[in-house]
């Protein structure tokens, strides 16, 4: 989703042929505007997500600029013909900035401080730079298109290499940034995004050098060695890209979440009936919205519930479960000693002399996963443990 933002404040910015606000437009304008109020909160507490913010109002605004309405309005209330192009790319230049800082903070933490000096500089060299060229042109009219109305122009000329260079430099710092971090993130959802993203970000830097590339033979006046509609699918399918790979880590998160809450949902009737009979091991710290942290929380009162009603189990007991549950099968034997050590601790009873078995390895150094499998197989066996009689008959009646 960052990387959007960056691509897409460049190259829906750039000067494209003059086309008719369509429906899809404008949906994609909605959702940056809802994302921009959506993300605020977050940019006021954390100066790191700031700019991420930054760069998704910026973004809003410039494509709010590109709307035709808007775009009269603001010409015709300046007085100056095609002031609100110069206002749109200069905006969209900060929201590439914006994207930039906050894709070096998180990836490159310990140099962003320098490169974020240097990032500055850059951008109000390219802001100055625009502004001086556009103040050179003569405006005598509205145009449609800025580039392609002054062919021949120097002006005109600085301000698209200006532009285009600014653009492919920051796809090129990008797309380098992401082929790094690619290859340090783990297998998966993140690393298939980034590999995407970087894809992406390659294209705009293709399509950056493209640009230039037509500039300095407008001057030449020779023609373009490609057509203008392959020009812009490379575009187009630079958006693509980036779009497809910022949501490919954020649809990897969702599906962890689901997966996260479908499980804790599958551990509740073991993890309320063993929190029942020891109730002290609840954690009673709030849990927030994450569903990772609601499974995290089952898992480890699971275990510590456990390991105190293990304390409640002499050998004769565990025999006897042995016994009724059969060699081939230890998660039944497991859940019907913790219904066992369940019932007499509801009845009363203390627990025996020997000290409650310990686990072998910390909760950090625990391989979650298969533990959350070991105690989904051990949920699965407790509910059909709870059709067998409790072994001890002075505890029949006690639930």
């Amino acid at each position: 989703m960052t990387a959007a933002c960056q691509l897409a404040a460049g190259l829906a910015a750039a000067p494209q042929p003059a086309d008719p606000v369509s429906l899809g437009h404008l949906l994609v304008l909605a959702m940056l505007w809802l994302v921009t109020a959506w993300r605020l909160p977050a940019a006021v507490r954390n100066p790191r997500q700031r700019t991420l913010w930054t760069a998704f109002a910026a973004l809003a605004v410039s494509i709010t600029l590109g709307l035709p309405a808007i775009t009269d309005w603001v010409d015709t209330a300046s007085g100056v013909h095609n002031v609100v192009m110069v206002i749109k790319h200069l905006i969209g230049l900060v929201a590439c900035d914006g994207v930039l800082a906050f894709v070096t903070a998180t990836t490159r933490p310990e140099s962003a401080p320098r490169l974020r000096r240097l990032q500055l500089a850059v951008l109000f060299a390219a802001q100055a730079g625009l502004v001086v060229s556009f103040c050179l042109l003569r405006h005598t009219v509205e145009v449609a298109d800025f580039f392609q109305d002054y062919p021949g122009s120097v002006p005109v000329a600085v301000y698209e290499l200006t532009f285009a260079g600014y653009l492919g430099s920051a796809m090129g710092f990008a797309s380098w940034l992401f082929g790094t971090s690619a290859r340090r993130a783990a297998a998966g959802w993140l690393r298939t995004g980034l590999r995407v993203l970087g894809a992406g970000t390659t294209a705009g830097f293709c399509y950056a050098a493209l640009r230039v590339c037509q500039v300095v033979l407008q001057l030449d006046d020779r023609p373009m060695f490609l057509r203008a509609s392959l020009l812009y699918d490379i575009e187009w399918t630079a958006i693509a890209l980036i779009l497809l790979g910022s949501s490919i880590p954020a649809v990897g998160s969702a599906w962890t979440a689901l997966r996260a809450w479908r499980t804790a949902r599958r551990l509740r009737p073991l993890w309320a009936a063993l929190t029942t009979a020891v109730p002290e091991v609840v954690l009673t710290a709030p849990l927030g919205r994450s569903p990772r942290v609601l499974l995290h929380r089952r898992v480890i009162e699971i275990r510590d519930a456990s390991l105190v009603l293990a304390g409640y189990a002499d050998e004769e007991l565990r025999e006897r479960v042995a016994r009724q549950a059969g060699t081939d099968r230890p998660e039944l034997a497991e859940a019907l000693l913790l219904r066992a050590c369940g019932a007499q601790k509801l009845a009363g009873r203390f627990p025996g002399h020997q000290a409650a078995p310990q686990p072998t390895e910390s909760f950090a150094e625990l391989d979650f996963e298969a533990e959350t499998r070991r105690l989904l197989s051990l949920a699965a066996a407790h509910r059909s443990a709870s059709a067998i009689p409790v072994i001890d008959p002075e505890l029949q009646d006690v639930p």
